[in-house]
């Protein structure tokens, strides 16, 4: 039998044995990335089974879910439909951002981590189905075997680069200090460090220094590491790394951070920021006369050509909105839809009215109910830029959102 240390080589293994990678993502994904893609989803997909097998409430859907894997073979349609489920299920509203996430830790498209998160949870069923098979577990069997994964971090695996070819005559320089392993994870945990201290130093107490606008031209000052908690469910908005003064114009993420674990790395200019700091800054009222006011555009959502179809990339920015959302209960939103003035005006407005539902449809698929929602379509109303120029175009071609309850 395996050992559970090679499961995720042996899932890897499986998928490129039997051929299951569909054909389009061959001819489009490089060998190596892919290879990468598939080795951290694999690792992702025992992670996230382990924690499933320490749920009593799914030890068992588990535990069957494997052994049907086991004998209906790789590839069965229903392994691979039960195999994303019960994957998607643990990440739940981490789905999509781990879509993106992995996607660029390998090098791959989001199109590509999407397929693999199907397939590579079915193989990951069908080769555990084969051990429990054979060594004949019970559903607590499987999860105290599965239960050392449940913490070991999913982290992507190096691609070697090619070892240059010495020239004749020339003495290789010695190797840099930061090229040694042992040093370079001494720069990285370092790194780390420094950016939790002044994630610590950094850290306020309750509405006022949340509210407190996130800015590019001023440094936060530290606070007490011992001051009080943030109360449960309350977020910080705080920078992630600290800036020198002699560099005004680097650029300040931020770090939404629930009490529970979740937390939020964005822009400081970016529609989580925005939406976050007007949902919990007091100052900032709604106004109901002036449905012209407090817009705020999506700066990372996309949809195919000349449809209301979602690109992949986009659930990322509207998994963050919903999370959000969910933080603040009372609050409900509007959701517009614009385009530039090329085609139709009918046309237009139609198109804008549909891309406005699909991002609301999308944010209700990710939790968030929908009587706080509302979705319109303005057309070429309210153009932010002159239809002159393609860039014009695009900028005015969008979709944004309006708080109107909070």
């Amino acid at each position: 039998m395996v050992s559970l240390q090679k499961v995720p080589d042996e899932i890897t293994n499986f998928v490129s044995r039997h051929n299951l990678v569909r054909a389009d993502i061959l001819a489009t994904e490089q060998p190596a990335p892919l290879q990468q893609a598939i080795t951290q989803v694999a690792a992702l997909a025992m992670r996230g089974f382990a924690e499933l097998a320490g749920q009593p409430s799914s030890r068992e859907q588990l535990w069957n879910a494997t052994r049907e894997a086991a004998a209906a073979g790789p590839g069965a349609t229903t392994t691979a439909t039960v195999g994303g489920d019960l994957l998607r299920k643990v990440l739940d509203d981490r789905y999509h951002g781990t879509v993106s996430t992995t996607a660029a830790a390998a090098g791959v498209s989001a199109a590509t981590i999407s397929h693999l998160l199907e397939l590579v949870p079915a193989t990951a069923l069908a080769v555990i189905g084969d051990a429990v098979a054979e060594q004949h577990w019970t559903a607590k069997q499987l999860a105290d075997w599965l239960r050392p994964r449940q913490h070991v971090p999913v982290v992507p695996t190096p691609v070697p680069a090619p070892t240059p070819r010495p020239v004749s005559g020339v003495v290789p320089s010695p190797s840099s200090w930061f090229a040694k392993p042992a040093n370079a994870l001494l720069v990285v945990v370092s790194i780390v460090a420094v950016a939790e201290f002044g994630y610590i130093l950094n850290t306020r107490s309750g509405d006022v220094v949340a509210t407190a606008p996130v800015t590019t031209t001023s440094t936060p000052a530290a606070t007490p590491v011992d001051g009080p908690a943030a109360p449960e469910g309350q977020y910080l908005a705080i920078p992630a790394v600290s800036r020198s003064a002699a560099r005004p114009k680097a650029a300040v993420p931020v770090v939404l951070k629930l009490k529970n674990g979740v937390r939020q790395v964005i822009g400081a200019n970016s529609t989580e920021s925005k939406l976050y700091q007007f949902l919990i800054d007091p100052s900032k009222e709604v106004d109901p006369n002036d449905p012209t006011k407090d817009w705020i555009g999506f700066d990372r959502i996309y949809f195919d050509t000349n449809k209301a179809t979602l690109t992949n990339e986009s659930l990322w920015q509207l998994s963050n909105v919903a999370s959000i959302l969910k933080r603040f209960p009372d609050a409900k939103i509007k959701i517009g839809g614009y385009t530039d003035n090329s085609g139709k005006p009918l046309v237009n407005l139609l198109l804008s009215k549909h891309r406005a539902e699909a991002a609301k449809e999308a944010l209700v698929s990710l939790g968030v109910a929908a009587d706080r929602l509302t979705a319109a379509g303005y057309g070429t109303i309210d153009n932010i830029a002159p239809n002159d120029t393609e860039e014009g175009r695009a900028l005015n071609r969008r979709v944004s959102l309006q708080v109107t309850q909070k």
